[in-house]
């Protein structure tokens, strides 16, 4: 709540005249006090405003030098001097030393008591302090408003608006799950997340390493033992006292929102599970529905992972427990049209984090589980999100872990029913005379057909001749009656042999 030089020099009624350190006035004053030793340094603790008569400063150009010298050195951000008392005017030494050193050394004309320039400092800050507390008061008060009626987001756009920054929620892996402004800065969404993980059960201020960035300040959200994230500020200027009561009250805030009472908790996933399957049934349509899955996203989007096999209602619930653990929207629902489970991850999740959605289910239920995760997709395209993610747990082998849809290439034609019962029908009319023959010509069709009818690449992968290679291939070719010169032939040969694989 400090004031300036410059503020201080525009009060007129003082009568202060600036005589040098023009390039320093706007360095704040947070202190005014009466001097006239030689070195009173070793009463100050920076920031303040010395006013003298002159007395005690040592004579001569070095004297003078010194005397600024050890008044900059201790941070003291302005000189009053009072002239017509023990002399007429500030040495011609002491303004040059305070313009070389960047002290503002300001002339305060005889009818002008020292006592006013301090009393005129002291009022300003008491007066600028007091606005600041009304102004966080009033603030509280619309943080704990906008917090009953819009939850998290709407507490953590206050709170940016408040402290004239921005400010972010974190789970408790210090992954930013929610932020206002939404499009925070990517570095300094990075450096706020490494705070946090670097002090994850204390407050902690510091500065953006990347330049120019400002303050950082990270708070865990707790109640009692139970750890719900963290809280981080991003602000332009270093932390001022309002500033730690705003997020402060924040905290509180979000960590009530996350100790919900259990009954109203189920309630809001029921109602999280109802938007989800409206928005799966038509699209986004529904705008309000819409609105409310798109809560799931996190500043990269939204990914669907859907969850074939299993009890649904064990494995609702498992899910459900995990994301919410995880600090995570809760948007999970036993949804038919999609084959499945569906919960909605943030666009930044990978298999990893799904696969430890169902770690607490029992070996045996996690066995018959095919898991398959969408690309990630904008808020407004939850169903899309949904389709990607069903043909990934299709091609997905029971118990087998997360198979993300970028894996799928190569694979999704027999994930298909239709083409499943088709390819079966030609492995039973065409590979069934291998099967029953002896001497791995099974083995050497795929070999070939794997390799392109490269011999050299068949031969290496049976480890065998390619004189040998060709003989079995050409007894495979001659018991099934076909002609591997066809590319289509070949196809379908192939295809029927990747079914077997599955």
């Amino acid at each position: 709540m400090a004031v300036t030089v410059r503020w201080l020099l525009a009060q007129r009624d003082l009568g202060l005249g600036l005589r040098a350190g023009a390039a320093a006035i706007d360095v704040p004053i947070s202190f005014v006090m009466t001097t006239e030793l030689a070195d009173p340094t070793p009463w100050l603790t920076g920031g303040e405003m010395l006013l003298t008569t002159g007395i005690g400063i040592p004579p001569g150009d070095e004297g003078c030098r010194d005397y600024v010298r050890r008044l900059t050195g201790r941070g003291v951000s302005a000189v009053g001097f009072g002239v017509g008392v023990s002399r007429e005017s500030a040495p011609s030494a002491l303004v040059a030393a305070a313009d070389e050193a960047g002290l503002p050394l300001v002339d305060v004309p005889l009818p002008t008591p020292f006592v006013a320039v301090a009393r005129t400092v002291i009022d300003e800050i008491a007066r600028r302090a007091n606005r600041s507390q009304v102004a966080a008061g009033r603030a509280q008060q619309r943080m704990t408003r906008a917090a009953v009626a819009g939850g998290p987001s709407a507490t953590l756009r206050e709170l940016a608006v408040g402290c004239g920054g921005a400010a972010l929620l974190l789970d408790r892996g210090g992954r930013v799950v929610q932020s206002h402004p939404a499009d925070v800065d990517a570095v300094a969404s990075r450096e706020v997340g490494a705070q946090a993980r670097t002090h994850p059960t204390a407050s902690a201020v510091g500065p953006g390493t990347s330049g120019g960035r400002g303050t950082i300040v990270t708070q865990p959200i707790r109640v009692g033992d139970r750890g719900h994230g963290h809280l981080g500020v991003v602000l332009p200027h270093e932390p001022l006292a309002t500033d730690h009561v705003l997020i402060g009250h924040a905290n509180s805030l979000l960590a009530l929102d996350f100790e919900r009472p259990l009954r109203l908790r189920f309630a809001q996933w029921r109602m999280n599970a109802a938007a989800l399957r409206l928005v799966l049934s038509a699209g986004t349509e529904l705008d309000e529905a819409a609105q409310l899955v798109a809560e799931a996203a996190d500043p990269s989007g939204v990914r669907a992972l859907v969850i074939r096999g299993g009890a649904p209602d064990v494995v609702v619930a498992a899910v459900r427990a995990a994301l919410y653990d995880a600090g995570r929207p809760v948007f999970v629902a036993d949804a038919e049209r999609a084959g499945g489970v569906v919960a909605l991850l943030g666009g930044g999740d990978g298999p990893g984090f799904a696969d430890g959605l169902v770690a607490g289910l029992t070996p045996a239920e996690r066995g018959r589980l095919q898991l398959g995760l969408g690309p990630s997709h904008g808020p407004g395209a939850v169903a899309e999100a949904v389709a990607a993610a069903e043909l990934a747990a299709r091609a997905a082998r029971p118990g087998g872990g997360t198979v993300d849809a970028s894996a799928l290439a190569g694979r999704t034609l027999v994930t298909e029913p239709g083409t499943r019962e088709a390819l079966a029908r030609l492995d039973r009319a065409l590979l069934e005379p291998l099967r029953a023959h002896d001497g791995g010509l099974v083995e050497a069709l795929r070999a070939y057909l794997d390799h392109h009818g490269q011999w050299e690449g068949t031969a290496a992968a049976l480890g065998v001749h390619r004189h040998t290679a060709r003989a079995r291939v050409a007894r495979a070719e001659e018991l099934l009656g076909v002609d591997l010169k066809s590319a289509r032939v070949r196809a379908e040969l192939l295809l029927a042999l990747l079914l077997g694989d599955e």
